[in-house]
């Protein structure tokens, strides 16, 4: 089954690895100045954006990743204009080029 799907979709499917941490990626929802850009420390830097807002943070103080939190902080990433505004982070800048160079336009429908 996960053949034939990789098969009917594979133009459409990018594999992303974030060079540093995916966490890193969620840095521009939170901040405009050059923490956007960080490449050290993201989950930290996350959680304590998601702190200041009284959200859930990311990580539990066990270690353990709050699936539920990541799941809801990326939804903003599911709207096209705000995945454009916000790609400033560098490895995930060059994920969004190599989607703008295949022409995959994400819907929010999808998802």
């Amino acid at each position: 089954m996960a053949e034939e799907f990789y098969e009917k979709h594979e133009n459409s499917i990018i594999f992303a690895i974030s060079v540093h941490s995916i966490e890193c990626w969620l840095l521009p929802l939170y901040y405009t100045d050059k923490r956007k850009a960080k490449t050290m420390n993201c989950p930290g830097t996350v959680d304590k954006a998601l702190r200041k807002k009284g959200l859930a943070r990311l990580q539990y103080k066990n270690g353990k990743k709050n699936t539920e939190s990541y799941r809801e902080i990326s939804k903003a990433y599911c709207n096209h204009k705000k995945l454009m505004k916000f790609y400033k982070n560098p490895s995930f800048k060059v994920f969004i080029e190599e989607v703008g160079k295949r022409n995959i336009v994400i819907q929010q429908d999808d998802f």
